[in-house]
């Protein structure tokens, strides 16, 4: 449920589409690698943050 949430407004034809995709991409990559939850979420989440805010900030 909160994966169509959080997805739910992205602009799949626009740049900025870019970090969310990377950030999933991340996410699920890293949890069924390692199976640990806080370790993907919060792996997610710095790579979401960090290219929104420096790279694709407006």
């Amino acid at each position: 449920m909160i994966f169509f949430y959080c997805l739910r407004d992205l602009p799949v034809t626009e740049s900025r589409a870019t970090a969310p995709a990377a950030a999933l991409a991340v996410t699920v990559g890293l949890h069924l690698w390692r199976r640990n939850a806080l370790l993907s979420i919060l792996a997610g989440t710095a790579v979401h943050v960090t290219p929104a805010s420096t790279v694709f900030a407006h």
